[in-house]
């Protein structure tokens, strides 16, 4: 669904939620009728839609929940019909602005998934009888979990014939791509396009995790780079089932990745990427908006991540499918990875709430490493350093590339300069206090890095990394260890 599309059927959408309401307030006598969405995460009220006859109303598009009567029933469960004077001041009713005739409030909970995430008020001169209205509030109450499926299906007979434009030319370009990193970059680049107001955010498993690896230009509200995958969230439970999971966003829950993610709203749906049924990746799909997510969107979405999974498994051959793809033998990401993913950051715009550096570490004491190990040991010890410099052991976002034999290309994700020198400084400290080689030996391992702050979209990933590599340089040297931009 391309943006105008997609902003008509969300206006065309609120309207149907409008109509709702004014046959509900209607045909119960209401004077005043009201819907607030519950936002737990923010604590709270928002309006959706309104209903009334009176002319001395004006609501407040955004309520605190301490500030509003409803605070009270944001669990309620069932209809409850309340009487002004004894069950609520007449003060408390914020929307009126001069006198208030009001004497009755009949609440209407909107159940899902067993919360309480929307109330519509009804308020009344004169009670009525809940038996006398159980089917048109139960019409109600229904429609309110069908209209968007519903409204969906008939967006869907609307755009049958333009939605699958160009879809099966990208198909079969990424079909006959014969390297790994092209079909992962058009796979997100792809969905992005059928996504124009969303995101996509792909997580791969390196450094003995899971963490996300790659998202697309201009994703909306991404989890960050780096995030490593958490139990009970979306991520993990595509890759336990290993199928496609769809959830609507209440009040930032379910989780797409982690706890720690920010900007949970909408609707996502998590894709995992298999090939010959092992995991390699799950994609995660988003929107704010889930009237985005039409049986067709979805479709088109699973057919790409299965497409693709099906153009790495002819590319790496049945003798390699049990390897895991875009990670060296130690564990790190592969270099052809973590470019794209500098890449497709540097086309980002800056978010001064998340700060990227992208860096080089380097042995100091390789010579003499070198000079006490087998090759056997040397590439354990590899598999050991790739473990310890792993961001999320110290609780940071980031990821550990391969650049070549004992350096080790790392991006580091956090709100300031001083998250990423104590990251640094924790790691230069617990390495040089003796690497455990699980065996009853120990080593010292001296490191330095090289690094730059990725800010701007006017460099080039070269540029990046050969002024990372100069700065690297200069830090064995002693003289100095960093170029930012």
């Amino acid at each position: 669904m391309n943006t105008k599309r997609e902003e008509k059927a969300l206006y065309e959408f609120k309207h149907i939620m409008d109509d709702l309401l004014q046959l509900l307030g209607k045909s119960t006598n209401a004077k005043t009728g009201y819907l607030y969405w519950v936002n737990r995460s923010r604590n709270q009220f928002v309006l959706e839609t309104t209903y009334t006859v009176m002319p001395n109303v004006m609501f407040q598009d955004r309520i605190q929940f301490e500030k509003f009567f409803l605070n009270q029933y944001k669990d309620l469960e069932n209809e409850l019909q309340l009487t002004v004077g004894r069950d609520l001041d007449k003060a408390e009713l914020l929307h009126y602005f001069e006198n208030t005739p009001i004497k009755h409030l009949t609440l209407i909970p909107f159940i899902n998934n067993g919360e309480t995430v929307a109330i519509t008020v009804l308020e009344t001169t004169e009670k009525f009888l809940l038996g006398d209205f159980s089917d048109t509030i139960s019409a109600y109450k229904n429609a309110h979990v069908n209209v968007l499926n519903t409204y969906l299906e008939l967006t869907d007979l609307y755009q049958e014939e333009t939605r699958w434009t160009g879809y099966d030319e990208s198909l079969k370009r990424m079909i006959n791509e014969r390297e790994n990193i092209s079909v992962m970059n058009q796979m997100v680049d792809e969905m992005q396009k059928i996504l124009p107001t969303g995101g996509i955010s792909v997580a791969m498993r390196g450094m003995e995790t899971w963490v996300t690896v790659l998202r697309s230009d201009n994703s909306y509200s991404s989890p960050t780079l780096g995030l490593m995958v958490e139990e009970k969230s979306m991520a993990y439970e595509a890759l336990q089932k290993g199928d496609t999971l769809f959830s609507i966003h209440f009040n930032q829950n379910p989780k797409r990745v982690s706890t720690s993610e920010a900007g949970t709203e909408g609707a996502t749906l998590a894709i995992p990427l298999l090939i010959t049924e092992r995991r390699h990746a799950v994609v995660l799909a988003y929107d704010k908006n889930p009237l985005s997510f039409s049986e067709t969107v979805k479709h088109q979405l699973k057919n790409l991540v299965y497409m693709a999974s099906l153009a790495l498994k002819a590319n790496i051959g049945s003798q390699q499918s049990d390897k895991i793809i875009f990670t060296t033998e130690y564990g790190n990401f592969t270099r052809d990875l973590w470019e794209l993913t500098i890449k497709k950051q540097l086309k980002r715009p800056y978010n001064k709430n998340e700060k990227m550096w992208f860096g080089l570490i380097g042995l100091e004491n390789l010579s003499e490493i070198r000079s006490k190990f087998r090759l056997d040991d040397l590439k354990k010890l590899q598999r050991i350093l790739v473990k310890a410099l792993n961001p999320s052991r110290l609780g940071y976002n980031g990821l550990i590339g391969f650049h070549s034999d004992y350096v080790y290309a790392y991006l580091f994700v956090g709100a300031d300069e001083s998250h990423h020198e104590r990251w640094l400084q924790t790691n230069i400290h617990d390495l040089a206090n003796k690497l455990d080689l699980q065996d009853e030996r120990d080593v010292e391992v001296k490191i330095r890095a090289g690094y730059v702050e990725l800010i701007g979209n006017d460099l080039t990933v070269d540029e990046v990394v050969d002024d990372a590599k100069q700065a690297l340089s200069e830090a064995l040297r002693g003289t100095k260890k960093t170029v930012n931009y």
